[in-house]
């Protein structure tokens, strides 16, 4: 169940001891529907969404929080798992590109300030820059103050399809999966635990 406005994430417990650190966004995703229930993640956008310390220390007690996954298939008909995020096109060198968020972050760029990823939404940032925009777009989102702003549009949804004009490189959790000009979307809620130190 998502947790819903005012309500308490998690609780607490410990990383067993024979369960995974992931070491990337990518990593993580590839741990969702697997043997182990509950998983450490060192780094990557989820962990700086979740306020995860470095150096990872696995055997301080934990706070457990259920984290979304995103299923995403793109025009091809190929289908793949994400936790983090999914880019289609690039966000600073197209006038048409699009994000699933279900982190707040790509790298130190803050995309998607509101996005939570235990709330049963992804946040859908859709952008429609000229080239100025794009640029004063892509140095405020360091802080999160590019939205909001008449040509990003986010929205917050269980389920849909982002479609730009033309295909684009698709990123998932920072790993290039192809050319699509389509992301069809479904949250798959509290799909993993993730230890929080």
């Amino acid at each position: 169940m998502a947790i819903g406005k005012g309500q308490d994430w998690g609780y607490d417990g410990y990383l067993p001891d024979d369960a995974p650190v992931a070491l990337s966004d990518a990593e993580a995703a590839s741990l969702v529907g697997g043997p182990h229930g509950v998983i450490g993640v060192a780094a990557g956008d989820l962990a700086r969404t979740l306020g995860i310390k470095v150096p990872y220390d696995r055997t301080t007690p934990k706070h457990l929080v259920p984290i979304d996954a995103i299923q995403i298939e793109l025009d091809d008909g190929s289908s793949h798992t994400c936790l983090a995020h999914a880019v289609l096109g690039n966000l600073v060198a197209h006038q048409h590109s699009a994000a699933l968020m279900n982190a707040a972050f790509i790298g130190r760029r803050n995309i998607a300030p509101r996005a939570h990823p235990g709330d049963g939404k992804v946040d859908v940032v859709t952008l429609g820059l000229r080239l100025g925009d794009r640029i004063k777009a892509w140095q405020r989102m360091v802080t999160g103050t590019h939205v909001p702003h008449p040509d990003i549009d986010v929205v917050r949804s269980a389920a849909g399809r982002v479609e730009l004009p033309q295909r684009h490189k698709v990123r998932i959790d920072g790993q290039l999966c192809g050319r699509s000009r389509t992301m069809t979307f479904q949250v798959i809620p509290e799909a993993i635990v993730v230890a929080v130190s």
